[in-house]
């Protein structure tokens, strides 16, 4: 048995659990929410801590039953293995905003007069026909052969809810091998430590080996507060909140992560906001590109504790793009110019850039940006390091760029940062290869037929680009959006409609539309151009 599994099964088809005191609803139940639950559980049947006389009831008390101790190694083990989550599909239900009374009424006896709201957003479970209202939890525990699993199972048959006090629900802990976890149904939730926003991070229960502080102890102090809070002839006292945790993020099919982004504007000799024709976004792409290689040859030209040796090879391969020898978990930064639309009379002009990063990469990005905020870009069309194209640009480029943070409501924030189960390409695909015809059997007459492979190509660039939730997309050639560029290479008097670096030369271009089957956030960007502007996606409102 190589995997600890922990279900908890629900009374009822719905969860209350919010990520903050206003939303948004938090689901799955985070870890730290079912550990809290377990010490709950086991601290309400006297089976936490051992209380004699050298060990009063205190939260000092470190005097942990086996129960106990079995909590405090599957913290420490989540610390480094935070568990798989499988739970059902779910949707938020209606939000109904209650009134209760504050606890004051040693001040005032009227109730009316100190209601405060409290709002309520049920997420309700969307079952598969045979599918139970449970949640499973899966650690990782190949090698370790010290997991308490008896404690283990006795805690968490002492958990009665999980949640709100209304979410009532049993629990129960066992090992098991891959072939049971392979028949549990739901969706798979996976943990990405150090990356995500607060809206997609889950808290997770921890334990620092130097300062001592755990979860554990912390969540006895805040219990220890809360029992203590009244006191006969003196004021109410405070009650701590849970402070030691950690935030991990979470992602499924069911609701992708977005990728961390910095946007910038681009600006004139003045300093004011100018823009750049679309056609040759690859320009902007790659002059931004060369000022982030400029701006990381000083002395802290990579994140802190990153060792010296490593650092050349890091700038070379996250900010420059270099991936020689070919590895199969490359990752690098996207340089992303956004044409302006969203508008009846947007012109589909370049006024801003965007930095984009792969997931787990949120502290790399951000050192790039800081250094990128205000830097001076030039443009060398002798040499071909900023910018890999054929032409010269045919208007003055931009003198700096500017961090910038866009404004909710606003094209960038709607149209390339939002949430949508519809995308639409704004700048063209360019895939992989350039199609061609390949022949294929007729299903229904069997016969065999030349068809050109562009779904093959564009399943091969949805995948490469790391965007797993399941969708259809109709491809075209002309674009979706007013005075954007078409996928043809060029127009009728044989001149280029854009210009790609040359090693994207002869590949095949198409706009595309994208329709998924979960919201999907922004940016969305795919194709062998991804990394410079081509392949840009803007989400379609419903």
């Amino acid at each position: 048995m190589t995997h600890l599994l922990v279900t908890v099964r629900f009374l009822d088809d719905r969860y209350h659990g919010l990520l903050d005191r206003n939303g948004p609803p938090e689901w799955p139940p985070s870890p730290f929410r079912l550990f809290q639950a377990l010490v709950a559980g086991a601290a309400r049947r006297g089976k936490l801590v051992v209380v004699d006389d050298k060990h009063p009831d205190t939260p000092d008390n470190k005097n942990f039953t086996p129960i106990g101790q079995a909590l405090g190694w599957l913290q420490r083990h989540t610390r480094e293995h935070p568990p798989i989550i499988i739970a059902p599909k779910s949707k938020t239900g209606q939000a109904i905003t209650r009134f209760v009374p504050n606890n004051d009424g040693d001040k005032k006896f009227d109730r009316q007069e100190r209601l405060t709201a409290k709002p309520t957003i049920p997420t309700l479970f969307v079952l598969e026909p045979d599918q139970k209202p449970e949640v499973h939890y899966v650690w990782d525990i190949a090698g370790r052969s010290d997991c308490p699993i008896t404690d283990i199972e006795r805690a968490a048959r002492s958990l009665t809810a999980l949640g709100w006090g209304i979410d009532m629900a049993f629990a129960d802990a066992r090992l098991a091998d891959e072939a049971e976890l392979q028949k549990l149904k739901g969706v798979r939730w996976y943990p990405k430590k150090n990356a995500g926003s607060f809206r997609d991070t889950l808290r997770m229960p921890t334990y620092d080996d130097k300062s001592g502080q755990c979860t554990l102890c912390d969540l006895r102090h805040c219990h220890s507060t809360f029992i203590n809070r009244i006191e006969h002839g003196k004021p109410l006292k405070t009650v701590d909140k849970p402070k030691v945790f950690e935030r991990v993020l979470y992602t499924s099919v069911e609701r992708p992560a977005r990728r961390p982004c910095y946007v910038f504007k681009l600006l004139d000799d003045n300093l004011d906001t100018t823009r750049y024709p679309q056609p040759l976004l690859a320009h902007i792409a790659a002059v931004v590109r060369h000022a982030a290689i400029e701006s990381m040859r000083d002395g802290s030209n990579a994140p802190s504790g990153m060792p010296a040796a490593e650092r050349g090879e890091w700038v070379n391969r996250f900010v420059r793009g270099l991936n020689e020898p070919r590895r199969d978990d490359h990752q690098q930064i996207s340089y992303v110019p956004l044409p302006s639309i969203g508008a009846e009379h947007s012109d589909a002009m370049i006024r801003n850039v965007m930095l984009v990063a792969p997931l787990g990469c949120e502290a790399e990005l951000e050192h790039v940006a800081s250094r990128l905020d205000g830097a001076v870009l030039e443009f060398k069309g002798d040499t071909g390091e900023p910018c890999d194209t054929d032409t010269p640009p045919r208007t003055a480029l931009p003198h700096a760029i500017e961090l910038f943070n866009p404004p909710q409501g606003k094209f960038i924030d709607k149209c390339y940062l939002g949430r949508s189960k519809v995308w639409q390409s704004v700048t063209p695909v360019i895939l992989d290869e350039h199609a061609k015809k390949v022949e294929r059997r007729n299903e229904a007459t069997g016969e065999i037929e030349k068809l050109w492979n562009h779904d093959e190509l564009i399943c091969k660039a949805l995948q490469r680009a790391s965007i797993e939730t399941p969708c259809k997309f109709t491809w075209q050639t002309l674009p979706f959006y007013k005075n954007c560029v078409t996928a043809h290479r060029y127009d009728r008097n044989k001149r280029p409609n854009f210009v790609p670096p040359k090693r994207l030369d002869g590949k095949t271009a198409v706009h595309l539309r994208l329709m998924f089957e979960q919201e999907v956030p922004g940016p969305v960007t795919i194709g062998a151009g991804r990394h410079c502007g081509f392949g840009l996606f803007a989400a379609v409102a419903p």
